[in-house]
């Protein structure tokens, strides 16, 4: 089976997002005094015979500059603090500010190797306690408090760059070095490297310090060929740059190992310092926080797309305390979205689409109903859209979002008409995706398959023995793999199951099955008696513009269209989907995607 997705390329805005990301830290103040200003503010060497750096990236330069501007007008501001006060003031450095702080590793260190400064996160890593970092900051005491030698144990660095470490100590005490020269060290942790660069400290003096930030990085399989495609570099460029990234040491290396196919191209640091121009960044330093944080979000969001790890969370409260949590995927910044799950595999669909939802600039929320996950309790029957509606206002209001998609799946569909009902020019439109049709008859179930049946006619006739219904489906589920719950809605034979077959779901489903399961699957309760109940009544008006993702098979396209009180509404689209059936959110995101493009553009 298929076990990893297609890996998109990071698209222009993201890149651009990722500049500001990785400049607009405290931890880079030094670079505005004079003295490393002139050096690191120098041009490239230039390179031989005829071959010259290729500026590619006008536009990701200007970012750089304009990133720098904000950078240092914020330095300014703070009365241009050294690097031992940088981070005196820690709690003042926020994103509203322009300076992004939080949890990252950075320390400075002397040239013999012992503690001058450091963030919060990265003293508390070396093992100091609260106490020791309540101010802040290691200044002065701490120097004299944690031995070298422990220091450099706390640093976890491999053998090999132990040895590098130490050499490049050296060389910092004995004056030999450039302010442009970036040494990356690899530790015992796989996805950990260490930055380490000469800095100025000091007011009107010359005496100098090593910086060391962290860099969580792994060099994933596809890691080259996005290189080459996000910033045009050859392979020869991409094999020095891994060289470096990775923190492998240099010596040793013949020429011809990281310059086939350009017998002139130069070795060491006016290659690297090549190949940052090229791509458009100011210097080598910034090329590898840059690489290295577009991989380490690109293998984030991979793991979370395929159901390795789960998307960030937290709890809003609305007036009256009760909690919902909201998920966020897609990227930090663009078109809000809101994603309402259906019954079954809560955000399992919309969670598999985290690459290409942050590709093209998806913002998306993914607020879960009441008696899911860690939201508060199910709401009574009869209160079911009421409820969901007071939560999307409430995530709308808190997180100050301008007009957001709805984007809803199977049931969620019913919801996102309700609250679109509700809200009106709140919303900037509805998506709908397989959406649920009405259960008007018994008749009706039939077109629900296996378990799903069961439990709504168990809905409809038995609502008091649901609860055990609900235990023993989830049982079975967990027996025949969690992927199952989605295979079994296609129909056999058709193109949507000889998809879904090449996909591995279980890893995904399990965790939505285990949110929906958390109280006892009573969200999914209170989810399946509105589903037998007539809720055609409540969905009755206009919503605004509205696109509507249906499976040629679904029985929502048959006879009046999606719903028949929705017929020939204005800016109401029926799109039928050949070959997707009701699992169009797997088998074709990109339709989703499509959809979501043409509402955000208003076409």
């Amino acid at each position: 089976m298929t076990k990893s997705l297609h890996l998109p390329s990071p698209s222009r805005d993201q890149i651009v997002a990722a500049i500001y990301e990785t400049v607009l830290r405290p931890e880079l103040f030094d670079r505005f005094s004079p003295q490393q200003q002139t050096d690191q503010n120098a041009p490239p060497a230039a390179s031989p015979a005829e071959v010259s750096p290729v500026f590619k990236a006008p536009e990701l330069q200007a970012h750089f500059a304009r990133a720098l501007e904000i950078l240092e007008q914020r330095w300014v501001q703070l009365g241009r603090p050294d690097p031992l006060n940088a981070l005196s003031r820690e709690d003042s450095y926020d994103q509203t500010e322009g300076v992004v702080i939080g949890n990252r590793h950075w320390l400075v260190l002397d040239h013999s190797g012992g503690l001058l400064n450091g963030s919060r996160q990265a003293l508390l890593d070396i093992g100091m306690s609260d106490m020791d970092v309540s101010d802040g900051g290691a200044r002065g005491r701490e120097k004299q408090e944690k031995p070298v030698t422990e220091l450099s144990a706390d640093l976890q660095l491999t053998a090999a760059s132990e040895r590098r470490w130490s050499d490049f100590r050296e060389c910092v005490a004995a004056g030999r070095f450039s302010w442009r020269d970036v040494l990356v060290l690899a530790t015992s942790k796989v996805d950990r490297k260490l930055i380490c660069r000469p800095i100025l400290i000091g007011v009107g003096q010359m005496e100098v310090a090593i910086s060391v930030e962290a860099l969580d990085v792994v060099w994933h399989t596809g890691a080259e060929k996005m290189i080459a495609q996000t910033f045009g570099l050859e392979i020869f460029e991409i094999l020095l740059l891994r060289e470096l990234v990775t923190g492998r040491s240099q010596k040793g290396r013949r020429k011809s190992e990281v310059s086939a196919g350009c017998a002139d191209f130069p070795v060491g640091g006016d290659a690297l310092s090549l190949i940052a121009a090229k791509a458009g960044a100011p210097g080598v330093a910034e090329l590898i926080r840059l690489v290295g944080f577009l991989m380490h979000e690109q293998a984030s969001d991979q793991a979370i797309a395929e159901g390795r790890a789960l998307p960030s969370s937290r709890l809003i409260y609305d007036q009256d305390g009760s909690p919902t949590q909201v998920f966020r995927l897609g990227s930090e910044t663009g078109q809000p979205v809101i994603f309402l799950h259906g019954m079954m595999d809560g955000i399992a669909g919309i969670q598999r689409m985290q690459l290409q939802l942050r590709t093209c600039g998806f913002r998306v929320y993914a607020p879960l109903r009441g008696g899911y996950g860690a939201s508060g309790s199910a709401p009574k029957h009869g209160s079911q859209l009421s409820a969901c509606i007071a939560q999307i206002e409430t995530l709308i209001e808190q997180e100050k979002l301008q007009r957001p998609i709805l984007l809803g799946h199977r049931s969620g569909v019913v919801y996102a008409r309700a609250v679109a009902l509700s809200l009106r020019e709140r919303i900037g439109g509805i998506v709908g995706v397989s959406p649920t049709p009405p259960l008007k008859q018994a008749r009706d179930y039939r077109t629900l398959s296996g378990y799903q049946r069961g439990l709504t006619f168990c809905a409809r006739f038995a609502p008091a023995l649901l609860p055990l219904a609900l235990k023993s489906w989830s049982r079975s589920m967990l027996r025949r793999g969690a992927g199952s719950l989605v295979r079994r809605q296609a129909k056999p034979g058709t193109r949507a199951q000889v998809q879904l077959n090449k996909l591995e779901l279980d890893p995904l489903l399990c965790q939505s099955q285990a949110m929906m399961m958390k109280q006892d699957g009573a969200g999914f309760l209170a989810d399946l008696l509105l589903a037998t109940s007539d809720w055609r009544k409540d969905i009755v008006g206009p919503s605004g513009a509205a696109i509507y993702l249906c499976g040629d098979d679904q029985p929502s396209v048959r006879q009046d269209g999606l719903y028949p009180v929705m017929s020939g509404m204005e800016k109401v689209q029926t799109r039928v989907c050949s070959g997707t059936g009701s699992v169009l959110l797997y088998v074709g995101p990109e339709l989703v995607l499509a959809a979501l493009e043409e509402m955000s553009s208003g076409r």
